[in-house]
């Protein structure tokens, strides 16, 4: 897997709960009444007024998720960006992510026209930092006199006059039977003809989600959703292994005996099948169910596996403060339409600081930095323990830990860590290298097992 490298900046999250349908898997928040648009809009940019002091740094990414954030229209989308430009820094934005439906960009809800000029080229910072961002959000600004006015035909829904830089479409799948059962509203040949179209109107940032483990789905069938997403030649793919969630449609179904979810062989089966087809196509392996072009990774999304901060807008949408409080928005729509925000937080303990990096890092490429980790280990009476760990001989330097402690009787939590670390490597699950701990290939089939043996329970 190879390891994309950013500056710590701050993100911004914005979940939008409006969904055409629902699928049967989802359990995210969301509703099908979709004609609170600007009303909803109105309620986020009230948020946006009480929390803009939230974040101290300027705002490197912002994501617009769901439910389906394309579902609000593209004035409000407008809305909604201008308003982020008033009450935030984003003179170092570099990265807009909106999800969508395939379906959005065939039945006019996103009408699309030709650029003269690509607006999504390869990533790039969106803002200069001596241009002031809220410039950057009309479409016929002046560089003297910048407008924020909406943009008026033939724009009238043209994504690439917005400042998105990136696309996420939700296909799952390009086996019509199996999107049908998912309950999804397009069919393969929609997925084909959105992602011409986009591509036909300059946009060259996308990326395409898609799921393994369903019901009936085969290994051969599996195999043919890859190689026909392929062929559409996306920036980013996104592959998750379908979960059976409480109160899900899906989970009633199958305690019914209806559906029967994929076995663990295949589900293992078909993510060794995806990390193989993609990587031969030149996809790096960056994070466990991301995949990108060079230069394409989702620098959002990638900001969750490290102690970034972000900002949570809207119902169920959480925030982190990038040191050890998080906190969410009760996801309850009613409420935040009359504008009463209920909120929940927890302040994180250094038992949940340590078993939340291991968690998260071993889910990278980047992996985990060993010296660090062994500085989180939640302090204990090294006199509680008389065992001394294991220490490898010279020649096992790069493939073995070392403790970075000085002390000739380390703890026990440090020596229970180097001997799990110890049969880990040894069992051909983690590589030491440059003292970064990282899953081999037989590792990422067994990633939830490495990381439960590594994560401290609590008494």
């Amino acid at each position: 897997m190879a390891a994309p490298s950013s500056p710590p900046l701050s993100g911004i999250y914005i979940h939008i709960p409006f969904c055409a349908s629902r699928c049967i898997y989802c359990d995210f928040y969301s509703t099908t009444l979709r004609n609170q648009g600007p009303q909803y809009v109105a309620a986020l940019v009230n948020e946006m007024e009480e929390r803009k002091a939230f974040l101290r740094d300027p705002v490197r990414t912002i994501y617009l998720g769901g439910g389906t954030p394309s579902q609000l229209g593209p004035s409000n989308i407008v809305t909604l960006l201008r308003a982020l430009a008033t009450h935030f820094d984003l003179s170092r934005c570099e990265e807009i992510t909106m999800e969508a439906n395939p379906e959005d960009f065939i039945d006019g809800t996103w009408p699309l026209s030709s650029p003269s000029q690509p607006s999504m080229a390869a990533p790039s910072p969106l803002f200069a930092p001596s241009v002031p961002a809220a410039a950057k959000f009309g479409c016929q600004a002046s560089p003297s006199q910048p407008s924020m006015a909406a943009p008026s035909p033939p724009y009238a829904g043209g994504l690439e006059c917005l400042p998105i830089t990136r696309l996420s479409l939700g296909v799952q799948s390009m086996v019509d039977s199996e999107l049908s059962l998912l309950h999804r509203r397009h069919n393969a040949a929609h997925v084909r003809e959105a992602v011409q179209r986009l591509s036909e109107a300059g946009i060259r940032n996308i990326s395409l989600d898609l799921m393994y483990g369903l019901p009936t789905q085969t290994l051969q069938s599996w195999e043919y959703s890859i190689d026909e997403v392929l062929k559409l030649h996306p920036q980013h793919i996104s592959a998750y292994n379908l979960s059976v969630e409480e109160g899900t449609p899906l989970n009633k179904r199958v305690a019914k005996g209806e559906l029967t979810p994929c076995d663990d062989d295949t589900c293992l089966q078909m993510a060794a099948l995806l990390r193989q087809k993609l990587k031969a196509a030149g996809f790096e392996h960056y994070e466990i169910s991301n995949y990108a072009l060079p230069g394409y990774h989702s620098r959002h999304n990638s900001s969750y596996w490290t102690p970034t901060p972000y900002l949570g807008l809207g119902p169920g949408a959480h925030s982190y403060d990038g040191d050890r409080r998080r906190s969410w928005n009760l996801p309850d729509l009613n409420h935040y339409l009359k504008g009463v925000r209920q909120e929940e937080s927890e302040t994180l303990t250094d038992l949940d600081l340590y078993n939340e990096r291991i968690m998260l890092g071993l889910r990278t490429a980047q992996g985990l930095d060993l010296h660090d980790l062994e500085s989180l280990l939640p302090k204990t009476n090294p006199a509680t323990s008389s065992q001394t760990a294991a220490q490898p001989t010279s020649s096992q330097t790069t493939t073995q830990p070392t403790s970075s402690q000085t002390t000739a009787q380390p703890n026990s939590s440090l020596t229970t860590l180097h001997t799990t670390l110890h049969s880990l490597i040894d069992r051909n699950l983690l590589q030491l290298h440059n003292n970064r701990l990282t899953l081999t290939e037989p590792g990422l089939s067994l990633a939830d097992e490495v990381i439960r043996s590594l994560m401290i329970l609590p008494d």
